[in-house]
């Protein structure tokens, strides 16, 4: 009887401990739940907060619930897509995705299917994404960008799809002067809402989606404004990253080394070439100003090769057929190089080529762009050359 009673006990014991380790894990996870009217019996997609797929479920009669472990104590804005509406071919603007930041156990979403788009987009049980709502909403350059939001798309339209008339123009560039202002003093009013939302989560994603190209200095401004009890949330930790990239590919800063295959598939570093001045060339075979560029790095690299010089050009072409096209057509003398992934981009830091650095033989970087561009490449590495003579 003994042996029964222990028995039972270890058993009630374990029982015990499942059902307390199946709750913990529970409580782990995040619910993300709603109803789309007109998604039918379709998959609906979870993005992670770098918009990647997460999850995917089939949704049943226009309800769908995703449960995930999320961390609800770093928020991060996610989203959901419904691959449905992308499957169409006159895509044009069409809305396929809602955005909301995760951090509650529970988030509660409502939305139709219109015309092929997502709207009537309701988000509940996310404080942060109410926050981050109103602040959009309310800046006072975003409430005029509202009422003028019609008109200039109205005066697009009759001047792209009815007539090119000069008044239609005038009228197009008349409301276009008006919006660009309007999204310079939005800037203004982003940066102004810090000072009264210090520790703001949603405040620092909107400051990290319109700053994080900007220059490190203005950046660690930004940062300096924020509270220091939300110094190690998700996108003040970005915005961090993004000064420590551009202090390390700005001028006078040693060039980020990278590794890439060359026409021939041939494995090359741009550490291959110290010793050297290189001239590194970030281009595109679409890219019509970086075509332009060409006959002038052809010229410089023939004038001083012999004095140490080098051109390593990076193809950042999104197909590899494209990029050999280009190279057939422009016979390039010099290295050629293929960045399919577009690592270089992150690590030199630029959002538009083409994007000339120039490299010295000790790896350090001389100068981006300015110097480097038409005739004035060959005046710049006249000056080095003669110099070291």
């Amino acid at each position: 009887m003994k042996k029964i009673s222990n028995l039972i006990y270890v058993l009630t014991f374990i029982s015990t401990v499942m059902v307390s380790c199946t709750s913990s894990k529970e409580q782990n996870k995040s619910v993300i739940k709603g109803t789309i009217k007109g998604l039918g019996n379709n998959s609906i997609v979870l993005m992670d907060a770098k918009y990647q797929p997460l999850d995917t479920v089939q949704a049943n009669n226009d309800n769908f619930v995703f449960e995930h472990k999320l961390d609800i104590s770093d928020p991060k804005m996610q989203g959901l897509f419904i691959p449905q509406l992308s499957n169409k071919k006159d895509r044009g603007m069409r809305v396929n995705k809602t955005y909301f930041f995760v951090d509650s156990k529970t988030i509660n979403i409502t939305a139709s299917i219109v015309n092929e788009n997502l709207e009537n987009i309701e988000v509940t049980g996310s404080p942060a994404t109410k926050e981050y709502k109103d602040l959009e909403a309310n800046f006072p350059a975003s409430i005029e960008l509202e009422k003028y939001s019609k008109p200039y798309n109205d005066a697009f339209h009759l001047y792209n799809n009815v007539e090119k008339s000069e008044d239609n123009l005038k009228t197009l560039k008349y409301y276009g002067n008006i919006i660009d202002s309007l999204y310079t003093e939005r800037g203004k009013n982003i940066i102004d809402a810090i000072e009264y939302n210090k520790e703001s989560i949603a405040l620092s994603y909107i400051v990290y989606q319109n700053y994080e190209t900007k220059s490190a200095p203005f950046i660690k401004d930004l940062l300096n404004k924020f509270s220091p009890n939300i110094e190690d949330s998700y996108y003040i930790s970005l915005l961090k990253e993004q000064v420590k990239l551009k202090e390390s590919s700005s001028v006078g800063a040693m060039a980020p080394d990278f590794t890439l295959v060359d026409d021939t598939n041939k494995i090359v570093k741009l550490s291959d070439f110290k010793g050297s001045y290189v001239l590194i060339d970030f281009w595109a075979s679409w890219c019509g100003p970086c075509r332009q560029e060409i006959p002038h790095l052809k010229k410089a690299y023939n004038t001083f090769k012999d004095e140490g010089f080098q051109v390593v050009s990076v193809s950042i072409d999104r197909k590899k057929e494209a990029w050999e096209k280009a190279l057939k057509k422009e016979q390039l003398p010099y290295i050629k190089l293929w960045d399919e992934k577009k690592e270089t981009m992150q690590l030199y830091q630029y959002q538009s080529i083409p994007y000339i650095v120039l490299v010295s033989p000790e790896g350090k970087i001389l100068k981006i762009n300015k110097g480097l561009r038409g005739n004035a490449l060959e005046e710049t590495l006249k000056n080095i050359f003669l110099n070291k003579k």
